[in-house]
């Protein structure tokens, strides 16, 4: 008998997302999509500083889905398409100061995700990754861990 795969919702990515910034102290004028219908999933600021969070999240796909794979593949590609046309540069001290930008997924994708995301692209964009797991745990990764996994599995 075929083992049936443990799906985790878009919606559970993002409350345990919203828990993990909160802890980590961001959740000043948080929205997430429900309030904030047109843009990017989660908009945090930190509690201290004016900078920002702009996070889209994807959860897997349905039970139904005959190829896993290549759904996921294709919310990947979505989530950053979304993220990416979000990003903008207002202010003099440029991008990466007033806005960190990330894509959150299920750790079902982080393999995949891994494999097609090149850390220096992440430095650049200033985007980070998310994996959040079936018990609400959630692994951050920035541009230089990506690195040390990469030069680690290789």
């Amino acid at each position: 008998m075929k083992k049936e795969r443990e799906i985790i919702t878009e919606d559970f990515v993002q409350i345990a997302l919203i828990k993990h910034l909160e802890v980590n102290g961001w959740s000043k004028s948080l929205q997430s999509s429900e309030l904030w219908e047109q843009g990017v999933d989660i908009k945090v600021r930190n509690n201290k500083y004016s900078r920002y969070w702009l996070i889209e999240a994807k959860g897997d796909p349905s039970i139904k889905v005959k190829n896993p794979s290549g759904s996921q593949s294709s919310s990947f590609n979505s989530a950053l398409g979304q993220i990416i046309t979000r990003m903008h540069r207002n202010g003099k001290s440029g991008y990466k100061y007033g806005y960190k930008y990330g894509v959150a997924f299920p750790a079902s994708f982080r393999k995949m995700v891994l494999r097609k995301i090149p850390f220096d692209v992440m430095d650049k964009l200033n985007l980070y990754l998310f994996f959040v797991d079936k018990t609400g745990n959630v692994e951050e990764l920035d541009w230089k861990k990506v690195k040390v996994i990469k030069i680690s599995s290789k």
